[in-house]
């Protein structure tokens, strides 16, 4: 049976996971040798579609905990049923650290401009190779492909921006102060968005007239979409084979945490950008629900281009766009909630 300083550590471990909006969408439950690991609904949105964000950022943690129970000494193993990840403690043995193991606290979203020159194709195949198991994971380095893809992304980030719940949602996960930050411990501190002053300046009002979003040329909403996907190395995509399911979205999280680790090791950084795939997945698996018509003619045409642009096939499913870069490390760092917040033991 666990002890409460392992459970301690290993679900810290685990929160040192990536979320959308770093919501921390988890909820863990502990028994005997037993962690589970489902979405906490409560915690959603409406870019969220199904809560498969949420699925996405539980293989994460999963990943995390399996890494740092075996280097603790507890043999595990990690299954996915029916949209929850279960970790089973099966053993002690000699502690044996895992390589990536001194990557978690390590690992970071990082926002700033690719310096230098491009990854080498050996290096990137290494990160590729490191997801494994059922995804595929697309680059595209190209200044015509990265441009093409930007225009996806642009698109993405404008409709949001237009879009009323998406917008309000995005007001409501961003940290307007360092009060606020340091008191929620929870969405998006405004200083790791590593975003110019310009753009935070328009941003906060936008939060007060959010009306003037309306007014604000599509161009000009997806400026930073285009500037950072050029100032990258390379710009990828993970997909899974369709159709979309809970466990497919689980194990592409963890998939995702294992390449995002060795990228941490090996000094490259890692920028998601997944508001475009959440969308297309609310129009093709959803029906487009809460959108209009306009809006979902619209999706349909960047989630085209996104295909082409990653060379998709139909039948794939892109759940997770990300820059890749040799940058600055980030300037701040998101914080976590503690580990009693969303853990129960003994449930």
């Amino acid at each position: 049976m666990l002890t409460t300083e392992e459970i301690e550590k290993l679900c810290v471990a685990g929160s040192l996971a990536p979320s959308g909006g770093n919501a921390q969408p988890w909820r863990v439950t502990v028994s005997d040798t037993r962690m589970e690991i489902r979405v906490d609904a409560d915690r959603g949105s409406f870019l969220d579609v199904g809560g498969y964000a949420g699925l996405f950022a539980v293989g994460c943690f999963a990943q995390n905990v399996a890494i740092a129970a075996g280097t603790r000494g507890l043999s595990n193993t990690v299954t996915v049923d029916d949209g929850i990840a279960v970790v089973t403690f099966t053993g002690r043995h000699d502690p044996r650290r895992d390589e990536l193991y001194d990557c978690l606290p390590e690992r970071v979203t990082n926002r700033r401009l690719h310096e230098g020159a491009p990854l080498a194709d050996d290096a990137v195949r290494g990160l590729v190779d490191a997801a494994g198991g059922m995804v595929t994971v697309a680059t595209v380095s190209t200044v015509d492909g990265k441009a093409a893809v930007a225009r996806a992304l642009g698109a993405a980030d404008a409709l949001r921006m237009r879009h009323p719940v998406m917008f309000a949602d995005m007001v409501r996960e961003m940290r307007w102060s360092e009060r606020e930050t340091r008191d929620e411990r929870d969405g998006l501190d405004l200083a790791t968005l590593e975003l110019p002053a310009s753009t935070l300046r328009l941003l906060a009002l936008l939060r007060r007239f959010p009306r003037l979003r309306r007014l604000l040329p599509a161009a000009r909403l997806g400026d930073t979409a285009r500037t950072l996907v050029l100032g990258c190395s390379h710009v990828c995509c993970l997909a899974i084979p369709g159709p979309l399911e809970p466990w497919k979205v689980i194990t592409a999280g963890m998939a995702m945490q294992r390449l995002w680790l060795t990228a941490t090791r090996d000094g490259i950084g890692v920028h998601p950008w997944t508001v475009s795939t959440l969308q297309l997945i609310r129009l093709e698996s959803f029906g487009g629900e809460g959108f209009s018509e306009p809006e979902r003619e619209e999706v349909k045409r960047f989630g085209a281009e996104l295909r082409a642009a990653f060379g998709l096939q139909p039948e794939q499913i892109p759940v997770f766009v990300f820059r890749l870069s040799k940058a600055p490390p980030p300037t701040a760092r998101s914080l976590r909630r503690p580990w009693q917040s969303y853990t129960t033991i003994g449930g």
